[in-house]
């Protein structure tokens, strides 16, 4: 797994779309920081600004929603995000960890 890939995920509870934003350091060591992709459009709120279209139908990343995945629950590579992409989704983790 690498920083801005979208993969689905299956966890012991829920099967969903995750986006990988942790450095390749941290990738490396089999430590991955991601979030949740959902379908579902943010709305005009606080929330919404921290929600980051991935574009191309993959949804939007909701950056609010950190959490480590497991190496083993990954399940398909979904995509590769561009850098711009990976910008805008830096950025509204910036604002939710007050970097």
């Amino acid at each position: 797994m690498q920083r801005g890939e979208v993969w689905t995920y299956e966890s012991t509870t829920r099967s969903a779309r995750v986006l990988v934003v942790s450095t390749e350091i941290l990738n490396i060591s089999g430590i991955h920081v991601i979030v949740d992709v959902t379908e579902v459009p943010p709305s005009f709120t606080s929330v919404g600004l921290l929600t980051v279209s991935l574009g191309d139908g993959l949804g939007y990343a909701r950056c609010m929603a950190l959490s480590i995945g497991e190496s083993q629950r990954f399940e398909q590579r979904i995509a590769i995000l561009s850098p711009d992409v990976m910008d805008r989704v830096g950025m509204a983790l910036s604002a939710v960890l007050d970097l």
